[in-house]
């Protein structure tokens, strides 16, 4: 018989491997997700926290890429969808995806549409690629031990990137 898979002792055991991990030094540790065929990192301090998908209102008039606003514990956050931001697609929705939420020391109440967690990675096991990140606001890529891709995301530099907060569709003239 098949052992079922209980979504919500593995979000409780995520949440505590995270808040254990930011009472240690966390300098290496950080989270790791799926968005588009990328495999990303952020560092543990820079995320409040992971939560399965709750409903999303769509805002008319937005890009695509921009999936609305969630009402999380009384508070709206502003969801977007990485990888159709990255232009890999729409995130087909499924059981698998999460919203990473930066923490609130950013002071904007954001949350990333992401494919799945893959759960916390240490950094000092990586190699640091030279080649630069394919993106403004990645901080550096790495390369684990089966030769794998990551890129870190670096939030602050995600959340003052002027694309990125401009949700406005724009209109072909």
């Amino acid at each position: 018989m098949s052992k079922k898979f209980n979504l919500r002792e593995f979000q409780t055991n995520l949440s505590r491997q995270i808040q254990a991990a930011a009472t240690r030094d966390n300098s290496s540790s950080r989270l790791g997700f799926r968005a588009g065929s990328i495999n990303w990192l952020v560092p543990l301090g820079d995320t409040e926290e992971v939560i399965p998908v709750p409903l999303i209102v769509p805002v008319p008039g937005s890009r695509r890429w921009f999936r609305g606003i969630a009402n999380i514990r009384g508070n709206l956050y502003a969801v977007s969808d990485l990888a159709d931001f990255i232009g890999q697609g729409v995130t087909p929705e499924h059981a698998d995806c999460r919203l990473v939420i930066p923490h609130h020391d950013f002071g904007i109440n954001a949350a990333l549409l992401v494919r799945s967690t893959l759960g916390l990675k240490n950094i000092g096991q990586y190699s640091i690629l030279s080649e630069p990140a394919h993106y403004s606001w990645a901080a550096r890529k790495y390369a684990d031990d089966s030769g794998n891709e990551w890129q870190e995301l670096d939030f602050s530099l995600l959340l003052n990137d002027n694309f990125f907060m401009q949700v406005e569709a724009q209109l072909n003239s």
